[in-house]
């Protein structure tokens, strides 16, 4: 459901703009995994928090931009071109939430949660990947919070 049509073009050109980026970046099971749990995110603080209607799916594209900021952060010893990214997001977020300040009947609760919510996901499932050598070649190897975790619990007794 969404507000008009134009919110409904706003969203389909958000999702069609970073979505693909962040799939490509982290898989399509982690993408399912922040879109889903930056939905729930932005739900939840839409319903405790804010007055206005939580319509349509910015909350969750949201999170794919904060999913897309930890990603680059991440990886800025990798990646080229990090600073010019992340000052991109930073612009595009302000922007958008000062919209939302702006005008009556945004969810900026909702987004922000969806926000956080995507964020804290793509910390905590990753990719987390670094360069390592074995001496005869370099290769990246994923170190996501979630795998050490993992690997911690089956060594507990």
């Amino acid at each position: 459901m969404h507000a008009n049509a134009g919110h409904l073009l706003v969203n389909c050109y958000s999702l069609n703009s970073i979505g693909p980026e962040v799939e490509k970046n982290s898989g399509p099971i982690r993408y399912i995994a922040v879109y889903m749990i930056s939905a729930l995110a932005s739900s939840t603080c839409s319903y405790w928090f804010s007055k206005a209607p939580a319509i349509g799916a910015s909350g969750a594209i949201y999170g794919l931009v904060g999913s897309f900021a930890v990603f680059v952060l991440r990886h800025r010893g990798i990646l080229k071109g990090t600073e010019g990214r992340l000052k991109y997001i930073a612009q595009t977020i302000a922007l958008n939430m000062s919209i939302g300040l702006l005008s009556k009947g945004i969810d900026n609760w909702g987004h922000l949660g969806g926000l956080v919510g995507g964020a804290a996901t793509a910390w905590l499932l990753g990719p987390a990947l670094k360069l390592e050598y074995d001496g005869k070649q370099r290769f990246l190897t994923d170190k996501a919070p979630i795998f050490s975790f993992i690997k911690g619990r089956k060594n507990t007794p």
